[in-house]
């Protein structure tokens, strides 16, 4: 029977074998190379990472692009005092 490879952990962005010099810090198990924010595709740490679940799928984002993609929808929201008029 031929040896058996690849039987580490396997990474939940590309599903290849995460071994403890190339995981990226976190309980959840991800390449370094593939912990990356899917807006703006920058590598993130364990400070500034932010997750959100599309149709099953789990999508890595920063912190900055979490905001945009997911924060609140208000009227005004981010907009300044000047967006929020008062009229009577």
């Amino acid at each position: 029977m031929p040896p058996k490879f690849g039987g580490g952990i396997k990474c939940k962005k590309c599903g290849g074998s995460v071994y403890s010099a190339e995981q990226a810090p976190g309980a959840v198990p991800y390449h370094k190379m593939c912990f990356i924010c899917t807006g703006c595709r920058k590598l993130l740490d364990s400070t500034n990472q932010c997750e959100r679940q599309v149709d099953g799928n789990t999508e890595l984002y920063c912190k900055a692009c979490y905001n945009k993609v997911a924060g609140p929808k208000l009227f005004g929201y981010a907009g300044g005092g000047g967006t929020m008029g008062h009229t009577q």
